[in-house]
């Protein structure tokens, strides 16, 4: 089972569709859109009293990436973007149907825009604006060239796949959407045979119906 907590008064907030797979983590101010999927160890950590992140509708967050924030803004993540394995970031924008590459890393301040490419092991600065349609790699990361022809029309469908594959885990029975508080609507916690809401503090049994 994922662990979704709250903290510093604010619960995360995960549309019914969205895939999350056991072992992911996601804490406080989170927001995961229709369709997305947060795979296996993935960490989404939004405990900055002001700041958010938002993951769009269907975005990926794949195994061991790291979602954070800090004080400097928020971080939002567009549609159907893909997040590679091992990728880090926060407090930064991150256009529709951008791939970021396996263990990428993307500091504060940095705006990528839409169906961009950034390659695996790139390190994007502080304060770089990446404008459409860019490939980045390299540490820095740095524009290599400009995305076209069927390149981007790859681009544009290349989350669907990440979908597709979400929802025949949750045919299994593999990380369907996370239980939430019948009061509240709070996220839950499962202990010793307790369903434990973590805002309201209402419980009740595994085996109630």
């Amino acid at each position: 089972m994922a662990l979704i907590l709250s903290f510093n008064g604010k619960s995360p907030k995960i549309s019914k569709s969205a895939f999350i797979a056991p072992t992911a983590v996601i804490v406080g101010d989170v927001e995961i859109g229709k369709n997305a999927s947060i795979w296996f160890g993935a960490v989404l950590r939004g405990d900055h009293p002001e700041h958010s992140i938002v993951i769009g509708a269907s975005t990926s967050v794949q195994e061991n990436a790291v979602v954070h924030v800090g004080r400097s803004a928020p971080t939002l993540v567009g549609e159907n973007v893909t997040v590679g394995h091992g990728a880090k970031f926060e407090s930064c924008s991150i256009g529709d149907r951008t791939i970021i590459g396996m263990n990428a890393v993307i500091l504060q301040n940095v705006i990528i825009g839409s169906e961009c490419i950034i390659a695996a092991n790139s390190v994007v600065l502080e304060e770089t604006h990446i404008k459409d349609r860019s490939v980045v790699a390299g540490v820095p990361g740095t524009i290599r060239k400009t995305i076209s022809g069927s390149s981007a029309q790859w681009m544009k469908d290349g989350g669907e796949h990440y979908v597709h594959l979400s929802r025949a885990y949750m045919a299994e029975g593999i990380g369907t959407a996370p239980m939430t508080c019948e009061l509240c609507g709070g996220p839950t916690l499962e202990r010793h045979c307790k369903i434990m809401c973590q805002v309201c503090g209402y419980q009740r049994d595994c085996s109630d119906p």
